[in-house]
């Protein structure tokens, strides 16, 4: 699954805070004495936006660093997480694209050899039940079965969310500098807080998910597995670990962005304007 379609991340955070500041350069020039007025609150905003944007984006790399941290302790081997690394600090700007399309890669890569498995077993079961020799084994391989289909229908559930999610957040971290403006006023705090507290915490967590689940091989089931039933009940707590992985990683995820954006709602509560 390719994310190139996104614009260079930098780029973004300029256009927006230069965009935002000409426009208060427009009401300057073309307003009157009404616009020069918005125009002072305008660039006001603008640069207390600015301001929240680069500690938002610091905030995200540091809490990388700490999941890095945590991660490398627990003896899990960094890799998604890696582009967090302190000595990338020029790489700033990039480091949760590049940490979202390597966490989505991980997801897709689980969620590819689940899909398959599960469409081969029950193929082979569909196939066996035309016959009437093999009519028997059709059956007791879908008996078999039923656990491992109901651990990969969670676990593909669960990944399909985890990939969703890191598109989605690589989203808000493009929108981390419209936020911060959206902070900055009254009326429109708190979507700005929900952005940022997104934009900020759920890159590292969903990357570190990717690195957790890393260390779980794929699953594919081999041919001698349909004769086995008691491997193929094997393998059903192997996929039921991976949906446990990832499922932990959500909620993680989710209640990290909603503890952040309550932060910046409340920052944004003592610095906000009408």
């Amino acid at each position: 699954m390719d994310l190139s379609f996104f614009p260079e991340p930098h780029l973004i955070p300029l256009a927006v805070l230069s965009l935002y500041l000409l426009y208060g350069g427009i009401l300057y020039s073309f307003g009157g004495a009404h616009g020069r007025e918005r125009a002072y609150a305008v660039w006001h905003s603008g640069m207390i936006g600015a301001a929240l944007y680069a500690g938002a984006l610091v905030l995200g790399y540091a809490l990388g660093a700490v999941v890095q941290y945590y991660a490398t302790v627990s003896g899990i081997t960094p890799n998604c997480l890696s582009y967090f690394q302190p000595a990338a600090l020029d790489k700033i700007h990039d480091a949760a694209t590049n940490a979202m399309q390597c966490a989505v890669r991980v997801y897709w890569s689980h969620y590819d050899a689940i899909a398959s498995s599960y469409g081969w077993v029950f193929g082979v079961s569909a196939a066996a039940g035309i016959l009437v020799i093999t009519g028997p084994y059709s059956m007791g391989l879908f008996q078999a079965a039923m656990p491992f289909s109901a651990a990969a229908t969670s676990a593909l559930m669960a990944l399909g969310t985890a990939m969703a999610a890191c598109v989605l957040t690589l989203g808000f971290t493009l929108l981390l500098p419209i936020g911060a403006i959206l902070v900055t006023s009254e009326r429109t705090r708190n979507w700005g807080a929900a952005i940022l507290g997104a934009g900020v915490a759920m890159p590292p967590v969903l990357a570190g998910g990717a690195d957790a689940l890393s260390r779980v091989s794929t699953v594919f089931i081999w041919p001698h597995q349909y004769i086995l039933f008691g491997e193929l009940a094997k393998v059903t707590g192997h996929v039921a670990l991976i949906a446990g992985i990832v499922a932990m990683t959500l909620l993680v995820a989710s209640a990290a962005a909603y503890a952040l954006s309550r932060i910046f709602d409340h920052a944004g509560a003592h610095i906000a304007v009408e």
